[in-house]
C-alpha cells in the first residue's frame, strides 16, 4: 500500500504531497497515543502544541522534499517556542541545533543519491534525534517545557528525526548504499548509548535523568539501523531483518514508556514542587496509581524481562551477536567491543531505573512536600494509563507486534528474511508467578517468627521516631549517594567536571569560533571606507584566482 495525497497548500501549482505507506503508518501509530497523552497532561488548549504535532505528522508522511522541509521546520519552530516558554537558556542552544540541522538536511534532500547526501542526512536528522556527538542540547532542552511537551519531544520528535534517516537511508539513497554507512550509524549510536546511560545513572533530577535516557535509547535505535544498513549493503537478508525489527520495536516501545515517565515526573513536580530525587521518597504510598504506572514504564526503561523494553534490546543484542560472526578480524573486534559497551550500558540503564523508583518512590519522604503529595487529577492519569495499556502487548506478545510490522520491514528491505521471535514471555510469567507463590508459602509456613514487619512502600524501613519524622538521614540513600560508586569508577573519568564530552569537544570550540566571528564582524563594522574597499578588492582577487585555477584544472 502506497497512496499519495496532494494538498493544494505550499508551492504554487504543486502543493504538498503526503504519502501513506507502511513506514509512515507505523510512525503515525507511534505518534498518536503520545499526542493524546500530552494533550490530557495539560496541553490540549495550546495552539503551539498542536502546531508541533502537525509538523511531526507532515514530516513522517511527506512525499516530497518541500513537504518534509516544511513539516520538519514547523516541528522545530513550534518546539523551540515551547522550550522558550520554559527556559530561555536551553532554548538558545536548541535553536542553534535546529539551524544546523536544517542547514544539513535541506541540501541533502536535493542532492543525487550519494554518500555525501547520506552524511548530511545523518548530521541533520541525527542532531535533532540527539545522536552523539550532537546530543548535549537534549538533556538541557527536553526538561525545560511542561511535562506534556517534554513527553512529545522525547517520545515523538526524536522518532520523527530517526524516520528521516530510515526513509532516506533505506529507500531514497538505496542505489548508492555502502557498508560503511551502517558503521557511521553504529558508531554514533553506541556513543549515544554509553554517554546517555552513564549520565542517566549520575543525574538526580527526574526530567534530566529521563532526557539522558532518551539519548541512550536514540542510540539503541541507531545501532539497530546501522546493523541493518550494513547487512543490506552486504546482502545479508536475515541480519537486515533482525536489525530492522530490533530498531523499529525499540522505537515503538520507547514512544510509549518514555512519554509516560515524563508526564509522571511532571505530575510529581506539580504535587511536591520539586523533581529532585534527593528531596522525594515515599510517593508509593501517597500516589499509588501514578507510582504503579511509573513502575511499569521504568521496567521498559531498564529492559527487564516481562517489560516492554526487553524484547527490543533482546533483538538488538542478538543482531550484534550475529554481526560479530561476519567480516574480517577488524569487524569481529569492533562488534565484540560493541557488545561490551551495550552490556555495560544496559547495566547502567538498569541502575538508573532502580534509582528512579527506589529513591523517588520507595522509602520514607525526605521533605514535607513529598510527605504531603496527593494523587494527580484524572486527565493526566488517563493519558498515562492509555500509554500503559498499550505497553502490555509489547511486553507479553512482542512476536505478534513484530508480525504486524512485517510490511514495514519488507518496504525498507524487500529481500529481508523475516524470522519469528523466539521469545515467549507468557510461560516466563507463569513460571515467575509459581516461584513467587512458592516463596510466599515457604516464608509463611517455615519463616522465623517474631520479626518486625514494615510496609512494602517503606523499602524495608520501620516507622520513624517522633523526633525524626523523616527518619535518620544516614539510613536512607540519596540519589547522589546511590550513584557515587559509578561516579568514582567510570563517571569522573568519562565526564570530567560533570561536563558532557560533546560540550568540551564540540560546543566549546564552536563557541570560541563564534566569538572570533563576532569580533571579526565588529572590526569590519568599524572599518573605514578605504579598509572596506581594500577588503572587497582582496576578496575579488582571491575569487578570480580560485576560478582561474579551477578552470585550468
Amino acid at each position: 500500500m502506497d497512496h499519495v495525497l496532494t494538498i493544494m497548500f505550499g508551492l504554487p501549482g504543486a502543493g504538498m504531497q503526503l504519502r501513506l505507506d507502511p513506514l509512515s503508518l507505523l510512525f503515525l501509530v507511534l505518534l498518536t497515543p503520545q499526542m493524546v497523552a500530552g494533550a490530557l497532561a495539560g496541553e490540549a488548549r495550546s495552539l503551539t502544541y498542536w502546531l508541533f504535532a502537525l509538523g511531526m505528522v507532515l514530516a513522517v508522511t511527506a512525499a516530497s522534499a518541500f513537504t518534509l522541509i516544511f513539516g520538519f521546520e514547523l516541528m522545530s519552530a513550534a518546539s523551540w517556542l515551547l522550550v522558550l516558554r520554559g527556559d530561555q537558556k536551553p532554548a538558545t542552544l536548541y535553536v542553534g541545533i535546529a539551524i544546523f540541522s536544517a542547514a544539513c538536511l535541506v541540501p541533502a534532500l536535493f542532492l543525487p543519491a550519494s554518500s555525501l547526501a547520506f552524511v548530511l542526512v545523518v548530521l541533520g536528522a541525527g542532531a535533532k534525534a540527539g545522536l552523539a556527538p550532537l546530543h548535549s542540547w537534549l538533556p538541557k532542552a527536553h526538561p525545560a517545557p511542561p511535562a506534556g511537551v517534554s513527553a512529545l519531544m522525547s517520545g515523538g520528535m526524536i522518532k520523527v528525526a530517526l524516520s528521516v534517516i530510515i526513509r532516506e537511508g533505506f529507500i531514497t539513497l538505496d542505489p548508492a548504499l555502502q557498508p560503511w554507512w551502517g558503521n557511521v550509524l553504529m558508531t554514533a549510536g553506541v556513543a549515544s548509548v554509553f554517554i546517555g546511560a552513564l549520565r542517566a545513572m549520575l543525574e538526580t533530577e527526574m526530567k534530566v535523568l529521563l532526557a539522558c535516557s532518551t539519548v541512550e535509547h536514540a542510540g539503541l535505535i541507531a545501532v539497530g539501523l546501522g546493523l541493518a544498513l550494513r547487512a543490506k549493503a552486504m546482502g545479508d537478508a536475515s541480519l537486515t531483518a533482525l536489525g530492522l525489527e530490533g530498531a523499529l520495536l525499540c522505537a515503538l516501545a520507547h514512544a510509549l514508556y518514555k512519554p509516560l515517565l515524563f508526564i509522571g515526573a511532571g505530575e510529581v513536580k506539580h504535587a511536591t514542587g520539586t523533581a529532585s530525587l534527593d528531596w522525594l521518597g515515599g510517593l508509593m504510598r501517597s500516589m499509588p496509581r501514578l507510582s504503579g504506572l511509573m513502575l511499569l514504564a521504568a521496567s521498559g526503561m531498564a529492559a527487564l524481562p516481562l517489560g516492554p523494553g526487553f524484547a527490543p534490546e533482546f533483538l538488538l543484542l542478538h543482531a550484534a551477536l550475529a554481526a560479530a560472526g561476519t567480516g574480517g578480524i577488524v569487524a569481529r573486534i569492533g562488534f565484540s567491543a560493541l557488545l561490551a559497551v551495550l552490556g555495560l550500558s544496559a547495566a547502567l540503564a538498569l541502575g538508573a531505573a532502580v534509582k528512579l523508583i527506589g529513591v523517588g518512590f520507595l522509602g520514607r519522604p525526605r521533605s514535607l512536600q513529598a510527605a504531603a503529595a496527593e494523587e494527580p487529577g484524572g486527565l493526566a492519569l488517563a493519558g498515562m494509563a492509555l500509554l500503559g495499556v498499550l505497553m502490555v502487548p509489547l511486553a507479553l506478545v512482542p512476536g505478534e507486534v513484530l508480525r504486524l510490522m512485517a510490511p514495514v520491514v519488507r518496504e525498507l528491505a524487500p529481500n529481508a528474511a523475516l524470522a519469528p521471535l523466539g521469545y515467549a514471555p507468557l510461560p516466563l510469567l507463569g513460571l515467575g508467578l509459581m516461584v513467587a507463590v512458592g516463596a510466599g508459602f515457604g516464608l509463611h509456613r517455615f519463616g522465623v517468627r517474631g520479626t518486625r514487619g514494615a510496609a512494602t512502600w517503606m523499602g524495608g524501613f520501620g516507622k520513624p521516631p517522633v523526633w525524626l519524622p523523616f527518619g535518620d538521614p544516614a539510613t536512607q540513600p540519596t540519589a547522589t549517594g546511590f550513584a557515587e560508586p559509578v561516579a568514582r569508577a567510570i563517571g569522573r573519568g568519562v565526564l570530567p567536571d560533570d561536563a558532557d564530552p560533546a560540550e568540551l569537544l564540540v560546543l566549546a570550540p564552536l563557541y570560541r569560533l563564534h566569538l572570533k566571528g563576532v569580533r571579526l564582524a565588529e572590526k569590519l563594522r568599524r572599518a573605514t571606507i578605504r579598509e572596506r574597499l581594500a577588503f572587497i578588492f582582496a576578496a575579488l582577487v582571491l575569487f578570480l584566482l580560485a576560478l582561474g585555477l579551477l578552470g585550468g584544472g
